[in-house]
């Protein structure tokens, strides 16, 4: 090979290994980000369970027409 196309083919192989370097990287970050996800999404849930067992169980003797009205 010449100069030149090893130079070419060094070049590539660089600009390859960084690439692959970013992909691995971006990877690991969006499977991170996933667990995350997943774990805020079983938070609101749980959330949601015990909003509404709050809901059921609070005390009745609460007038319902007197709730803050939606822009509150």
């Amino acid at each position: 090979m010449t100069e030149s196309l090893e130079a070419k083919l060094s070049r590539l192989e660089i600009l390859y290994t960084e690439q692959d370097y970013t992909i691995q990287t971006l990877n690991n970050m969006v499977a991170q980000q996933e667990r995350e996800i997943s774990r805020l999404n079983t938070s609101v849930e749980q959330l949601k369970v015990q909003l509404q067992s709050l809901k059921t169980e609070g005390p009745s003797d609460i007038d319902p027409g007197f709730e803050k009205p939606p822009h509150y």
